[in-house]
């Protein structure tokens, strides 16, 4: 049975705007406004009949509500148990061990636009996407395993 597990910030959240990072830490509402990009009702759809989870890393917890309020409006299809926050450098791959008691294998995708989060994950023993952006273009070429731009290219990934 195969796992989607789906970064935020970035990845499918519209995360490009001046000055987030110091932004995000500050400013109430900040990430709650942030727009989606195309393609995020795949996503959602996908949460039907697939097991999707969002593991996204935050500063606190204002940041953790308004990360919450996003995902009520663009991914109300994601269960509230499948919905993991955690902090800024945390692994991701062992903190979704940790907290679901799961053996992460090849069946278990990490979509994620942060290579070091990827390769966490693959050391861990799952698979990993990178999400492609302007953002976050993997120009430095350092991430060789899957890769996409459009996030209904996710579909093929679950049929």
């Amino acid at each position: 049975m195969k796992r989607l597990f789906i970064d935020l910030d970035g990845t499918i959240a519209k995360f490009n705007v001046r000055n987030a990072l110091e932004r995000f830490d500050k400013e109430k509402g900040f990430f709650a406004k942030l727009g989606a990009y195309v393609g995020v009702e795949v996503i959602n759809e996908l949460a039907l009949t697939n097991q999707v989870f969002v593991i996204s890393a935050s500063p606190n917890d204002q940041a953790d509500s308004d990360k919450l309020l996003w995902l009520s409006r663009y991914l109300p299809n994601i269960s509230q148990e499948n919905i993991t926050l955690c902090r800024l450098g945390e692994n991701k791959a062992k903190i979704i061990k940790d907290k679901y008691n799961i053996n992460i294998d090849s069946n278990c995708y990490l979509l994620d636009d942060y290579s070091k989060n990827l390769f966490e994950w693959v050391a861990c023993g799952g698979s990993g996407i990178k999400r492609l952006t302007t953002v976050a273009d993997n120009s430095t070429g350092k991430w060789q395993g899957l890769q996409i731009k459009k996030l209904n290219e996710l579909a093929s990934f679950f049929a």
